[in-house]
């Protein structure tokens, strides 16, 4: 198995590596980070030990990364790293801060939540669309 549904497989573990604008068109934004069925691995780095893989958002409304010290993590254990959610505190949040709503009606979207729960961070990405995930190289 490797190809985008490892990422939602658990215990499978991610570290992220980057974030990166782009001017692609079919990725604004995009999210790199390695895998791996053996946390040491991601820890290690070493060659030939993680998959590395890309993650392109196409739009998007949000993105962060959070400090893993700053990440209430309650209620993780061993669920899959990778998840999307239709309705979140994030998504909550941006209703009310930003014009997020305007922006669903005006356009006939509805925004989900993308959520990378990785070594060191919390990686959140908020867009309408379901991201390009791309194996790169396997270990």
């Amino acid at each position: 198995m490797r190809d985008a549904s490892l990422l939602s497989r658990e215990n499978y573990f991610i570290a992220f590596e980057g974030f990166a604008e782009t001017r692609l068109p079919e990725a604004a934004v995009r999210v790199f980070v390695c895998g791996s069925e053996n946390e040491t691995d991601l820890l290690l780095n070493l060659p030939g030990t993680v998959d590395r893989w890309h993650i392109d958002f196409r739009s998007y409304a949000f993105y962060s990364a959070t400090s893993e010290d700053f990440t209430s993590m309650s209620g993780c254990g061993t669920a899959p790293a990778y998840r999307i959610y239709h309705q979140s505190d994030l998504l909550t949040f941006l209703a009310h801060q930003s014009n997020l709503k305007e922006q669903e009606k005006q356009r006939g979207i509805h925004f989900l939540h993308f959520s990378f729960a990785c070594m060191e961070h919390q990686v959140d990405i908020i867009s309408s669309e379901k991201p390009l995930i791309q194996l790169l190289n396997t270990k």
